[in-house]
């Protein structure tokens, strides 16, 4: 496979995150969990300062690393083979006024509250297309940038999802209801670790150039 086409491929996962973004939090350190989609697992590196965020994906060469400014509505794509590093202005603000909307059709808190890693989580039902499911949420951490299948447009993306980020939750364990009654758990935090970090982990590394990406489009047409 050639260098553009594995590009373009690794350009993709900047489409894995919700048009969503959460409001800054006091937490600051380090959160490891893993995504179930199907048959595959994905384990995910969240590193959080203030109004940045660092996501590493477990991928070969550190491959599909991403950094994001709320307050500059900026993500830095890492291209990590090339000592390269792309811009890509997003504005991932939250619509505040649906709100209430999304959080009262498809969110039940159950009242039932419990710690996981020491921080306080309350225990969430919901329903998305006929599945039921629950959920473990903490607003301890903060909100979160929400995951989605990167084939998937917008619009597909699952209401109880829009509902967490509206309320600035942040979540714990995520499992649908199976067949049997049983919860199957497709979302689970592994790690939290509370640290001071590096302002330069939210930056380009240094001696990496930047990549010009309009420059590579005009080449191919």
């Amino acid at each position: 496979m050639n260098y553009k086409m594995k590009l373009l491929i690794f350009l993709s996962f900047i489409f894995f995150f919700q048009t969503n973004i959460i409001s800054q939090t006091n937490f600051e350190g380090k959160i490891v969990f893993q995504v179930k989609n199907n048959n595959e697992t994905n384990q995910i590196t969240y590193l959080v300062k203030g109004d940045k965020f660092r996501i590493e994906p477990k991928t070969p060469k550190g491959m599909g690393v991403m950094i994001y400014n709320s307050k500059k509505k900026m993500m830095i794509i890492l291209i990590t083979p090339k000592k390269m590093y792309m811009e890509v202005p997003l504005d991932l603000t939250n619509k505040k006024s649906d709100k209430k909307k999304k959080t009262k059709s498809y969110f039940k808190n159950t009242g039932k509250t419990k710690k996981i890693f020491g921080y306080n989580s309350e225990k969430f039902e919901f329903v998305n297309k006929g599945k039921k499911g629950e959920a473990w949420m903490t607003k301890d951490l903060g909100g979160f940038l929400f995951f989605r299948n990167p084939k998937q447009n917008s619009s597909s993306q699952s209401d109880w999802q829009k509902a967490i980020i509206a309320e600035n939750y942040f979540p714990m364990v995520i499992s649908e209801i199976n067949s049997e009654g049983k919860p199957s758990v497709m979302f689970k935090v592994l790690e939290v670790k509370a640290k001071n970090l590096a302002n330069s982990l939210f930056e380009p590394p240094a001696g990496y150039q930047k990549f010009d990406v309009s420059k590579m489009m005009k080449r191919n047409n």
